[in-house]
């Protein structure tokens, strides 16, 4: 997914400081570099939102003259308005966001759980909204089977039948040739680590010497042979969707 545009606004120091660590390092961990502007009242943030545009947006709700429920309702009314998520060590004001619609609340209280999953969710929405649905068939004894290549983690081999493992789905049992899939997923970012696995890149957390880590937790094999082609076509997977590796 592209590198989103954030501001965070908070009039304490300190805060903005937190907040911008966190916010760095909860995207850092989907290999997304981010820069976030940083305010420190509704006013500032309002002047450069004449020039700039932002797709997601902190909001401290306690900030003198302006409140960042005041801000978030002058931001919803704007035409080409960013997503919105308050921040507030007082968990009741989250009733007083409802007519705003955000798209998330972070408690100060539970600040690190609530921005992980707030931000966690924004990713999947925005890969969702960013990739369309890849469909391709198979014909099986007969018949059509259609799968969502999207949605399709990765490809076992296992002796003559192939295991279609899917994300938040049931895994698909088919019989055909690992060879037949190589050929098919090739040009939509999918990679033959070991003869026995085809894998997405989009699902891949991180590739070492020996497997490669799936942002499920799974952990697959990387055949010896396989390795140094599979890891060049996964570097130009990161090239091509301007993705950075952090660490």
């Amino acid at each position: 997914m592209k590198t989103p545009k954030i501001a965070i606004c908070d009039d304490e120091a300190n805060a903005l400081d937190i907040i911008d660590g966190s916010v760095r390092k909860v995207f850092s961990s989907y290999h997304i570099d981010i820069a976030p502007d940083r305010f420190k009242s509704a006013e500032e943030l309002l002047k450069a939102m004449r020039d700039s545009r932002y797709d997601l947006v902190f909001l401290d709700i306690n900030m003198p003259k302006m409140d960042g429920i005041a801000l978030g309702k002058r931001i919803s009314a704007m035409e080409d308005k960013p997503l919105i998520i308050f921040i507030s060590s007082n968990s009741n004001r989250v009733f007083e966001t409802f007519s705003i619609r955000p798209f998330g609340f972070v408690r100060k209280q539970d600040f690190f759980s609530d921005i992980s999953g707030a931000i966690g969710r924004y990713v999947a929405e925005m890969q969702k909204t960013e990739e369309p649905d890849l469909q391709f068939e198979l014909k099986q004894r007969g018949s059509y089977l259609s799968v969502n290549a999207t949605a399709l983690k990765y490809i076992e081999c296992f002796k003559n039948m192939q295991i279609l493992h899917i994300a938040d789905g049931e895994n698909k049992t088919v019989y055909s040739r690992m060879s037949v899939f190589e050929n098919i997923l090739a040009t939509h970012d999918f990679i033959r680590v070991h003869k026995g696995y085809i894998v997405s890149c989009r699902y891949i957390r991180r590739f070492e010497r020996c497997s490669v880590i799936l942002k499920t937790g799974e952990e697959l094999p990387v055949g010896r042979s396989k390795h140094d082609a599979a890891l060049a076509a996964y570097l130009e997977y990161i090239r091509k969707n301007g993705i950075t590796i952090i660490g």
